[in-house]
């Protein structure tokens, strides 16, 4: 989907996040269709990850799927990033 200046943010990220959340709960119940809802689930991420976002919580949504992999490495910077988002987690929960 794609997002112009007019589209509203909100209704946006709502439709990703459900789209995302779907995805999440059929993968645990089709194990016959696991790989076609693999790719759907991966495209749906990464549309949630290019949508422009209004909100803090939003961005910390990108963040956590931009550095899912990166959350258990070993460097100073990988070991800083839970800690990040949990911060921008709260911040945006007040």
């Amino acid at each position: 989907m794609a997002v112009s200046p007019t589209t509203n943010m909100p209704e946006a990220w709502a439709s990703a996040i459900a789209d995302v959340n779907a995805l999440h709960q059929q993968l645990t119940s089709a194990a016959d269709s696991i790989h076609t809802l693999e790719d759907r689930l991966i495209a749906s991420e990464h549309h949630q990850v290019d949508l422009p976002t209004s909100t803090l919580a939003g961005a910390t949504c990108q963040l956590d799927r931009l550095w899912e992999d990166q959350l258990h490495s070993n460097d100073r910077a990988s070991s800083q990033k839970p800690a990040i988002l949990d911060g921008l987690q709260r911040i945006a929960a007040a």
